[in-house]
């Protein structure tokens, strides 16, 4: 039976890819840009130009500096590495012209904390509630949760890049080199420096369905009744020399010469690379793009977002994870996604939700073999469940591969349908490969418009070396609110709309350039003797609710 006081919730969310920040579904309307009304349109430019500090250009010199394009050596590879030697050249990079160290007093901070300071600032200010007066003193400190954790590491210089390479190139590693390469850094920074929080805390790292793995832990925590708010994500900045070559030692990435053979067999030309159509998600395909970004998510229980005014942006069920089995290889797929899925579906179905209008954001990493593996578990799943042209579509040709955070660009995907009723098509890709399974299954290769009222769930996939499958079903908005009797929804509803005029402040501070990012460095810290006391039964801090131990 349902528990409708326990069901975890989304009241905000926040973050930043190739297409742009997250609030107010911006990255998600930057790709559909074409679908937006005028008012949307300008919108959205609007924010594109002020977050890369842009003077006002015209429209098309604001969209090329976003999603997947020729990666700018001077700011990724100097030494042209990438360029000149490995040849690979596309990658889905931040807004060009964004500098988030200039944002707050980064102090060489790793680019993936960075983003995890920008990504978390941006989901707190898109909550509409002061975090520190208006949410922190209602929950006992022991009941927040944050987990977040990218999927390899802090990978550029200021991290693990500067650790491994110090000595080899004339110099010495500094005392943060170390401590920033750790992958739980995020998580740690969040509750240091923007939460102040004392809550449980953590990561799982889950190769590419690490967002999956960070959400998993805490839908457990709310569902166990041990957790009452919870900040999710991952963040990652892959976009280097280093792990460009790694990827490109498994064969999976898109080089030039690839993407050139590709273009060639497909009737384009092989003069010139067209960077921006290079990843082809279950199409005609030549690899992988890599991508950086950052995904946070803010998720508390029905019960609290009620009682608070909070937004209901959607819910979750539950994640379903599974090994992959006894594998050719560690990089090659296995039984385990099929698992996964299969459960995701029975998860949504169990609480009332209808399959019927349901789809899928798929992994869709443009790679050779996903494109036959992941179809097909997608088509057996389909037709296991009596489903018949379900839709699917894919991300990564238009943003690249996030890598941890790849399943919390879906989850922003997901939560724009139900705001806008487009689906983004899968855009670079103009027909299915020959070994795509679609029997049962029907591929947005187009933006695609839908009844949004009529979706009770979406579905997100994740796949990960190793055998790390996530898959989740994420529940609409309108169908949590068909649980709720009349006179809850309309309180609910007043309530939101006074939390909605915080938001609109924020809103418009942001979308003219001023994000305020949150870092509270040798701030409000607590002294054990002046502010902290301790008996059999409870601990009594300052500016906390008592815990009751």
């Amino acid at each position: 039976m349902l528990d409708l006081k326990r069901f975890p919730v989304i009241c905000s969310v926040g973050g930043i890819n190739s297409a742009g920040r997250s609030s107010f579904n911006f990255s998600y309307k930057r790709l559909i840009i074409e679908n937006l009304n005028k008012e949307k349109k300008i919108e959205l430019l609007k924010d594109l130009n002020n977050l890369t500090n842009g003077k006002i250009t015209s429209e098309i010199d604001i969209l090329n500096k976003t999603l997947v394009r020729k990666i700018n050596s001077d700011l990724y590879d100097p030494e042209l590495l990438m360029a000149d030697v490995m040849k690979v050249n596309a990658a889905g990079q931040l807004p060009e012209g964004i500098d988030i160290s200039r944002m707050y007093n980064s102090r060489q901070h790793p680019k993936g904390i960075q983003m995890t300071i920008f990504g978390v600032t941006d989901c707190l200010k898109n909550i509409g509630k002061d975090w520190d007066n208006e949410i922190k003193p209602y929950i006992n400190p022991k009941r927040i949760g944050v987990f977040s954790g990218p999927a390899i590491g802090q990978l550029d210089y200021e991290g693990m890049g500067g650790l491994l390479q110090s000595r080899k190139i004339g110099k010495r590693a500094t005392s943060k080199h170390l401590s920033m390469s750790l992958i739980g850094m995020s998580a740690d920074f969040i509750n240091a420096y923007i939460l102040g929080s004392l809550g449980k805390t953590g990561t799982v790292a889950g190769a590419c369905a690490t967002f999956l793995y960070n959400l998993d832990l805490a839908l457990k925590g709310i569902k166990n009744n041990e957790l009452d708010f919870t900040i999710v994500g991952s963040s990652e900045a892959p976009i280097n020399p280093e792990i460009t070559d790694g990827f490109l030692a498994t064969t999976g990435i898109a080089d030039d010469k690839k993407i050139l053979e590709m273009q060639k067999r497909n009737g384009e030309g092989d003069n010139e690379i067209n960077y921006r159509n290079s990843c082809r998600p279950f199409g005609d395909n030549a690899g992988m793009i890599l991508g950086e970004g950052a995904q946070f998510v803010a998720v508390t229980t029905l019960e609290f977002a009620l009682e608070k005014g909070l937004q209901i942006l959607g819910g979750f069920t539950d994640v379903a994870i599974n090994a992959d089995g006894f594998k050719k290889s560690i990089s090659s797929p296995g039984i385990g996604n099929y698992l996964t899925m299969a459960q995701s579906l029975s998860n949504t179905m169990k609480i009332g939700c209808s399959l019927k209008n349901s789809m899928v954001v798929a992994h869709g990493t443009g790679t050779f073999q996903n494109r036959s593996t992941e179809s097909d578990v997608l088509n057996k799943v389909a037709e296991g469940f009596e489903l018949k042209d379900w839709k699917v579509t894919a991300l990564k040709g238009m943003l690249g591969h996030t890598m941890g955070p790849a399943a919390g660009d879906e989850l922003m995907v997901a939560l724009g349908i139900w705001n806008q009723g487009i689906i983004p098509g899968i855009n670079t890709t103009n027909k299915l490969a020959q070994d795509v399974s679609s029997e049962n299954l029907k591929f947005c290769l187009e933006n695609t418009e839908v009844e949004k009222e009529t979706i009770d769930t979406i579905f997100l996939n994740a796949k990960g070396f190793g055998g790390n499958n996530g898959s989740c079903g994420v529940v609409s908005p309108y169908f949590i609110e068909s649980l709720l009797d009349k006179k809850t929804l309309d309180k609910h509803k007043t309530m939101v709309s006074e939390t909605n005029y915080a938001r609109e402040e924020y809103f418009e501070q942001s979308i003219n350039g001023s994000y305020e990012l949150i870092y509270k460095s040798n701030e409000e810290i607590l002294d054990p003797d002046i502010d902290m006391t301790i008996s059999k039964d409870r601990v009594t801090l300052k500016n906390f609710k008592d815990i009751d131990l």
